[in-house]
């Protein structure tokens, strides 16, 4: 079973059992990535259930009034701050296939009382909004459990408004970096890297779905003991990379990426 001969459906079901068995707190996570200036808008339930891979709303502005699509929504860690930053008058739009997951961040944003917080159950393979109805994509350490990757992004194009940004995170693996032993584990693939991109893949894909001006402001080495962070990563999983994985490489098992793209304002806008 292989990056390239897993099945849609295989993919979704190990993806939604590793999520669904979540331990009670992440909260490590979130204290890894945030500022504690952050942290103190956001409820203490969503703190408990972050699994993303970087802070990227660091890198996009988001201005008041907007709407912005969280693919992957989770906890609500990045949905709430997003819902602060555009204010009463935006929404952000929270988009996940597990309801466990939608009714989490929607129980976050009653208790942080936002009211521009629309939970929507759906996959980012088929996003169900019509084209052209946001402003800025948003995701993190989601896009790389997609085993149909290129569609997730020409989603993204459709249903961005002429001129829309991305900014996303996500973690990217050289090309048969890992051994074939760690890649076929369901549990890397839930932690997102046995179904990541290279960087320069993931970066050719949005510009084939039509963004431009797609660059990576932020990189950041993962190494094995902050997969141990996550538990979607087995303690098999953990062994198996300290055993396989030569010494002098366990620093960098992979990198987190915050790509940022925008899609022209006109269909001549290049």
């Amino acid at each position: 079973m292989s990056r390239d001969l897993m099945h849609s459906g295989e993919v979704k079901q190990l993806v939604r059992d590793a999520y669904r068995n979540v331990p009670a707190s992440t909260a490590a996570v979130a204290h890894k990535l945030y500022t504690p200036e952050e942290l103190a808008e956001v409820p203490q339930a969503a703190i408990d259930r972050a699994l993303g891979v970087a802070d990227h709303l660091r890198c996009t502005v988001i201005h008041p009034g907007e709407t912005i699509l969280d693919i992957g929504c989770g906890g609500g860690i990045d949905t709430i701050l997003a819902a602060r930053r555009t204010g009463p008058t935006g929404r952000v739009i929270a988009l996940d296939f597990l309801p466990e997951m939608l009714q989490r961040t929607a129980d976050a944003a009653a208790d942080a009382a936002l009211t521009n917080v629309e939970p929507l159950e759906g996959e980012m393979e088929a996003i169900p909004l019509p084209d052209d109805t946001v402003n800025l994509i948003i995701s993190n350490g989601v896009i790389n459990l997609s085993p149909r990757k290129a569609r997730v992004m020409a989603e993204c194009a459709r249903v961005l408004h002429p001129g829309g940004r991305l900014c996303v995170a996500d973690l990217t693996v050289g090309q048969d970096e890992l051994p074939p032993q760690i890649l076929t584990q369901p549990a890397a693939w839930a932690g997102c890297v046995a179904g990541a991109l290279s960087e320069d893949d993931f970066v050719r894909k949005l510009e084939r779905a039509g963004f431009r001006d797609v660059h990576v402001p932020y990189r950041r080495p993962m190494s094995v003991d902050d997969c141990a962070l996550y538990p979607l990563f087995s303690a098999e999983v953990i062994q198996l990379m300290k055993k396989l994985i030569p010494a002098d490489q366990q620093q960098a098992v992979a990198v987190s990426v915050v790509v940022r793209a925008q899609l022209p304002r006109t269909q001549t806008d290049w």
